[in-house]
């Protein structure tokens, strides 16, 4: 219930965010640089349409380098289905330094049934990845840590429009900074999916832009 009421709170605080219907299909690239390792990376976003569905897929590969030798390495592939601003089916999965962790959650009824290395877990049915994909899953109470489906309760602040510069020009895009178990800030802009996202990671800030 207290869940449910912070959804409902922070929602009436921004009627305007876009939901899945608003969001542009295409294939979206972006580069990411740490605030102390330079480019580390680089991180794509495939949105498309089948009937009634929003399918989104995310994939990465990163690359934390000391001189010559490889620190961290980070290979990932996710898939989201959304329905009514719902996610209804997620598949994932993060390689690191060889690691392989794999995630699964499907809706069911009023609830999302999430299975990862966190365990068995029933969620909320508004619970969306922390990974951000579309306007309309920004705005949340709950959020599943991407990786391990952990849950993570979080307090979404919508911060304005502000203008960010992607690939070499100006874009107006709304700002929505995160915080609580899940911190964050994300920037969207007319496509409805993300332009630039940012986090702190190593003992840095990392910060992902779309090209």
């Amino acid at each position: 219930m207290r869940l449910a009421a912070g959804l409902s709170a922070i929602l009436a605080l921004w009627p305007g965010a876009a939901p899945a219907a608003e969001v542009t299909p295409g294939t979206y690239h972006y580069r990411v640089e740490h605030q102390l390792y330079g480019d580390i990376g680089e991180h794509h976003v495939r949105v498309q349409r089948e009937g009634d569905e929003l399918i989104v897929e995310q994939w990465a590969t990163i690359a934390v380098k000391l001189w010559v030798f490889t620190a961290h390495r980070r290979e990932s592939h996710y898939r989201e289905v959304w329905r009514d601003d719902r996610l209804i089916a997620f598949d994932g999965l993060t390689v690191d330094n060889g690691v392989a962790a794999e995630l699964t959650a499907r809706a069911a009824g009023d609830t999302l049934l999430i299975d990862g290395s966190a365990g068995r877990i029933g969620a909320p049915a508004e619970t969306a990845p922390s990974l951000p994909s579309h306007q309309g899953a920004a705005v949340r109470a709950v959020f599943m840590d991407f990786r391990t489906g952990a849950l993570l309760e979080a307090k979404v602040t919508p911060a304005g429009t502000e203008r960010i510069e992607i690939a070499g020009r100006p874009v107006e895009a709304r700002k929505y900074v995160v915080g609580g178990e899940l911190e964050q800030t994300v920037w969207y802009d007319a496509t409805g999916v993300w332009a630039q996202w940012q986090l702190a990671r190593g003992g840095g800030t990392v910060t992902l832009t779309r090209e």
